[in-house]
C-alpha cells in the first residue's frame, strides 16, 4: 500500500509558505494552482495504487457537477474565452479538491508533524509581528488585510496541532497570534475576532436547545460586537452602494459594490444555471479573458472593472455565484449544510467538541472574507479546506467509535 502522508505534510507546508505566507511577493503567483494540482495528482495516485474509489465520491461529483458547468459555459452562454472559462473551472475546483483530498485520501500528520506546525505557526506569526512594526508590512505582504487573514491561518492550523491535548499556554499562544491581525485595521478580522472568543471561551454544541437568558443576552452581545465593528463594510457594500434601493448612479468607487448591485440582474436573466463561468465577478472574467457581461450591464466603465484594467473585478467571492445559477447556488449551501452536519459531534467528548470549533471558526473565516474578498479561492482558503477535510474526517472516526463502545455497552 502506497503511503501519502509525507507526501501530502510536504504540499501543506509549501502552500503555507508559499501559497499564503509569501505568496503575495509576487515570486510565485501559482504556487496554490500548482501545489492543488499536485493534491489532485496525489488523489488520482491513491486511486490507482490503493483502489479506494468509494472514499473519492464526493469529488467525483464536485468535478462531474463542475464538467457539466464548464461544457454550458462553452456550449451555450458564450461570455468569455475558452481559456478563460477552463481557468475560472480550476480556479473554482482548487478548495474542494482540497477538501476532499484531505477527507478522502486518509493521510494523519502525526504527532513530530503538528509539533512541528506549532512551531513554525509561532515562528510566523512573530515573523510577522516583527516586519510589520519594522514598517515593512506592506511591501512583504502587499496589503494590510492579509495581517488578518495570515494570522487567522495560523491561528487555525495551531488549534488543530493542539486540540487532541490543549494546554493553557496553547490557548494563551493562539490568542497572541490571532492579536496580530488587529494590525489590519479591517473590520472584518474584528468581526472574526469576536466570533472566535466566543466560540473558542463560551459555545458549546447544543447550546441553543438548552440556552437560557443569561446566554441569550451574550449571543445577542456577541451579535451586536460583530454588527459594530463591521458597519462600516456592511454600510459600504450593502447601503451607500444602492444594493437595497436599486441606485443606478455609483460612484466610481464602488467597483467591488457594483458587483453586488448588479448581480441580482444577472442572475434573473441566467435564473436557472446562472451566466456561465469566467462571466462575472472572477478572475478569469477579467484578467484571462475579458467577459461580455460587463458591457451588457454597463459596468465596464467602472474605475477597477474596466477591461485591461480591473484589479477589483476578484475582489469578493459571493457575487460570482451568479455563475452557476440558482442550481449551482443552491448546490454551494448545501455543501455547507452537508459540513455542519459532519462536523457536529454525536457525543460528549471533549476532542469532538473542540474539532467541532475549528470546523465552525472555519466557516466563519470563509464568510466572512467572501464579503470583501476571494480569500475561498486563494491559499488561505485552500489551506484551510484542508483542515476542514481533516476535521470531518477525525469527527467521523471519533462518532464512529463512540457509537461502537455506546453499542458494547449496551449489549
Amino acid at each position: 500500500m502506497v503511503s501519502l502522508n509525507k507526501i501530502f505534510f510536504g504540499l501543506f507546508f509549501l502552500m503555507l509558505i508559499a501559497g499564503v505566507y509569501t505568496y503575495q511577493l509576487m515570486w510565485f503567483q501559482s504556487a496554490d494552482e500548482l501545489i492543488t494540482l499536485m493534491m489532485a495528482l496525489l488523489c488520482m495516485l491513491d486511486l490507482l495504487a490503493n483502489k479506494n474509489h468509494q472514499r473519492y465520491k464526493g469529488l467525483f461529483l464536485v468535478v462531474g457537477i463542475m464538467f457539466f458547468y464548464g461544457l454550458y459555459s462553452l456550449s451555450f452562454v458564450h461570455y468569455n474565452t475558452p481559456k478563460a472559462i477552463m481557468y475560472d473551472f480550476f480556479i473554482q475546483l482548487k478548495p474542494f479538491i482540497a477538501f476532499y483530498a484531505a477527507y478522502s485520501m486518509g493521510v494523519r500528520f502525526d504527532a513530530s508533524q503538528k509539533q512541528f506546525l506549532k512551531r513554525l505557526c509561532i515562528f510566523l506569526s512573530g515573523l510577522m509581528l516583527v516586519i510589520i512594526l519594522a514598517g515593512a508590512g506592506k511591501k512583504f505582504f502587499f496589503h494590510v488585510a492579509y495581517y488578518g487573514i495570515i494570522s487567522t491561518v495560523l491561528f487555525l492550523i495551531y488549534y488543530y496541532c493542539s486540540y487532541q491535548n490543549l494546554t493553557r499556554r496553547d490557548k494563551i499562544v493562539m490568542m497572541l497570534m490571532l492579536a496580530v491581525g488587529f494590525f489590519s485595521t479591517r473590520s472584518k478580522f474584528y468581526g472574526f475576532f469576536v466570533v472566535a472568543m466566543y466560540i473558542f471561551f463560551w459555545y458549546k454544541p447544543g447550546v441553543l436547545s438548552r440556552v437560557k437568558m443569561k446566554q441569550w443576552v451574550m449571543m445577542a452581545l456577541v451579535f451586536c460586537a460583530v454588527l459594530y465593528v463591521a458597519w462600516g463594510k456592511i454600510n459600504y457594500y450593502f447601503i451607500s452602494s444602492g444594493f437595497f434601493s436599486g441606485a443606478e448612479n455609483m460612484d466610481d468607487s464602488f467597483a467591488r459594490a457594483v458587483l453586488y448591485v448588479r448581480a441580482p440582474q444577472v442572475l434573473s436573466n441566467h435564473f436557472f444555471l446562472g451566466s456561465g463561468l469566467a462571466s462575472y465577478a472572477t478572475f478569469s472574467s477579467g484578467e484571462v479573458g475579458y467577459s461580455l457581461l460587463y458591457f451588457l450591464y454597463d459596468i465596464d466603465e467602472v474605475w477597477g472593472l474596466m477591461e485591461g484594467d480591473c484589479p477589483f473585478v476578484s475582489d469578493t467571492f459571493f457575487p460570482e455565484l451568479v455563475q452557476f445559477g440558482i442550481v449551482g447556488i443552491i448546490l454551494f449551501f448545501y455543501f455547507w449544510i452537508w459540513i455542519y452536519k459532519r462536523i457536529k459531534p454525536r457525543i460528549a467528548h471533549t476532542q469532538a467538541v473542540d474539532l467541532f470549533k475549528i470546523g465552525i471558526l472555519i466557516v466563519v473565516f470563509i464568510f466572512i472574507e467572501s464579503v470583501a474578498g476571494s480569500v475561498f479561492l486563494q491559499g488561505s482558503g485552500i489551506i484551510v479546506m484542508i483542515l476542514l477535510g481533516f476535521i470531518v474526517r477525525d469527527i467521523s472516526l471519533i462518532n464512529e467509535k463512540g457509537q461502537r463502545h455506546l453499542s458494547n455497552g449496551t449489549e
